[in-house]
């Protein structure tokens, strides 16, 4: 009977050693597929060329890179002394830096940039109250002043007719001008403290918004048909929660960047219904860094099903797969560099963004 029981216990023993390597090797099975993934994206920086704290990015017919260069790090304005911002054209085929545009005296301070159908790009100006546009072809600079006092003109998107929207930071609307008539028409959103923020246009030529107060956190869409609807984030309040830029997605959805809570957002469009969170998911992304603070600035999204995004505190960019659900992460190449708002992906799945605070533009490649 003793002799039995050895042999069972001796069994048993080699049964758990059997089960716990299966397991190690699962568990490094999985960590080297993760590493794998992330060892797949390697990426560089370029010191811009003159001025400093680039912000966003836009992308010509060409494929070269736009970044503007405001010269400040707005809260949400720059000192009434600085000087008018900078436009730099990067080349992405020789990877070189290969115009600076200075703005002209009465100009502002550009934080985003967006290209029309005729290759001209237009930038809000918040500093001056100004829609302003730069016309590559002649060198030439035109600026038309936004109808609402004090608005802090923001970010832009172009519509499928040509129409160019802005959000309005500080007068909680959004707004658009027809550049055919050199008309403007203003949207007011139904909370006074709603701090519109990012902008994009779907393919139905619905336009959709952040709305970054903490105390607000909705998803604003004004629809081609004239509409105006809002989906709520959350249905309780936090006051890290600023959603920031958002993209659609291939399918149709909106993503956006959700500022100090630290993650993306999605609103699945098909489950939306106004006025509640129905369709709303969040995914919160590992950090490298617990005692820095964290700020999910930038967003876009690839061919292959990626969301990327950046976060600015934690001096890291990232992808999400929206099919897995999984995030990878990876250091920027320069250290605690904030990138921030200027992150886009290009026609080749290149990931474009700004290190504000080393003065540089970042690029990765999958």
């Amino acid at each position: 009977m003793l002799g039995y029981m050895t042999r069972l216990s001796w069994g048993l023993r080699a049964l758990f050693i059997l089960i716990f390597a299966a397991c190690l090797l699962l568990a490094l099975h999985s960590v080297q597929a993760s590493f794998a993934y992330r060892a797949s994206v390697s990426a560089r920086d370029f010191y811009i060329a003159s001025g400093s704290d680039p912000w966003g990015t836009a992308i010509d017919h060409n494929g070269n890179i736009w970044l503007v260069v405001p010269g400040c790090d707005p809260n949400p304005t720059c000192s009434t002394s600085t000087p008018p911002g900078k436009i730099e054209e990067f080349s992405t085929s020789s990877s070189k830096w290969i115009k600076t545009v200075q703005l002209p005296s009465g100009y502002g301070q550009p934080l985003f940039g967006a290209f029309d159908s005729a290759g001209n790009l237009w930038f809000p100006a918040p500093m001056s109250n100004a829609l302003e546009m730069y016309n590559p072809s002649n060198n030439s600079f035109s600026q038309w002043k936004v109808p609402t006092a004090n608005a802090l003109p923001w970010a832009v998107v172009v519509d499928q007719h040509g129409n160019i929207w802005f959000t309005e930071h500080g007068s909680n609307k959004i707004g658009y001008f027809t550049p055919a008539t050199h008309t403007f028409k203003e949207i007011a959103t139904p909370a006074s403290n709603s701090n519109p923020y990012g902008i994009t246009v779907d393919s139905h030529n619905n336009i959709w918004f952040t709305e970054n107060n903490a105390s607000v956190a909705r998803i604003g869409e004004y629809t081609s048909t004239g509409s105006l609807k809002e989906y709520k984030i959350r249905n309780s309040y936090n006051s890290g929660l600023t959603p920031h830029l958002l993209k659609v997605d291939h399918s149709g959805n909106i993503w956006w960047s959700e500022g100090f809570v630290g993650a993306i957002g999605e609103l699945n469009v098909a489950q939306a219904v106004p006025g509640t969170n129905n369709g709303v998911k969040e995914f919160f992304y590992p950090r490298f860094c617990s005692s820095c603070g964290t700020h999910t600035s930038g967003i876009s999204v690839d061919s292959l099903g990626n969301v990327w995004f950046d976060d600015s505190m934690q001096s890291l960019y990232g992808s999400f797969n929206i099919s897995s659900g999984k995030f990878s992460v990876y250091h920027t190449p320069t250290s605690n560099s904030h990138p921030h708002d200027g992150l886009h992906v290009d026609g080749y799945n290149n990931i474009w963004f700004n290190e504000e605070f080393a003065n540089k533009l970042a690029k990765a490649t999958e």
